[in-house]
């Protein structure tokens, strides 16, 4: 085994299903790939979400 395969991250056995959720920051409704994804991409690609000001 490689140093590379023993340091990385575990692979995750939970599959997640992909749920319409509302965006925290502009409230639309948009497809969440998993549950931590609450911003839509459209927020996301905002100057506001990368510099880290808040909505």
């Amino acid at each position: 085994m490689s140093d590379s395969t023993k340091n990385s991250k575990p692979k995750s056995d939970r599959a997640y299903e992909k749920k319409r959720r509302n965006c925290l920051m502009c409230s639309s409704e948009f497809m969440s790939s998993w549950p931590g994804e609450r911003v839509c991409q459209n927020c996301k690609s905002t100057s506001a979400w990368r510099e880290g000001i808040a909505a």
